[in-house]
């Protein structure tokens, strides 16, 4: 996580704008019109940008749109969708995200299903270990494993093999539950 710094009042105005306009540009980034939705998502990505760690009081009203987003057939929103959310993962840092991938992995939609998967594959790249280890996440980020395994898209399966690389390695010492853990529940 990069170090803090004082928060400038600038910050604060951005958030407390963004927070007030929470509605309208959700609105915008579900919009069919693609330069309207375009528009909306950059200024998401400027700001999770600019505000890097203090924009994480903000990614319950603004990335669940993001992901919603990449359930479209249009690449174009597909596109600008997963580099606002790869923004507000390196930048944010949000253990919120955790879970909100979580519960999207599931979805019928293949391409938010595989947005999901990726966003979770960023968070381990990016996220401090200590992090992850939590239980509650690092149990989302396990049963996330488990769905991309046995999900029907070849895609999703592949980012899932990537995720269970990355979990081995930064989570070693849970691998061995883990594991013990589904060898039973496939048995049975």
């Amino acid at each position: 996580m990069p170090p803090k710094t004082p928060i400038t009042s600038i910050e604060v105005n951005l958030v407390s704008a963004l927070r007030s306009t929470v509605r309208p540009v959700n609105s915008a980034i579900n919009s069919e019109r693609t330069r309207l939705s375009g528009n909306a998502t950059d200024l998401l990505t400027m700001a999770v940008t600019a505000l890097a760690s203090e924009f994480e009081p903000l990614v319950p009203h603004y990335f669940p749109a993001l992901l919603n987003l990449c359930t479209r057939t249009n690449k174009v929103f597909i596109t600008r969708a997963k580099a606002a959310i790869t923004a507000l993962v390196e930048n944010t840092h949000a253990p919120s995200i955790i879970h909100y991938s979580f519960v999207s992995i599931t979805d019928k939609s293949v391409s938010l299903r595989l947005a999901a998967a990726e966003t979770l594959l960023a968070c381990l790249k990016t996220f401090n270990p200590p992090d992850l280890e939590k239980e509650q996440r690092a149990k989302e980020i396990e049963a996330a494993i488990k769905a991309t395994a046995i999900d029907a898209s070849a895609d999703v399966r592949k980012v899932g093999k990537q995720l269970w690389e990355a979990y081995k390695i930064l989570l070693p010492a849970r691998v061995h539950g883990y594991v013990f853990s589904n060898q039973y529940t496939r048995t049975s």
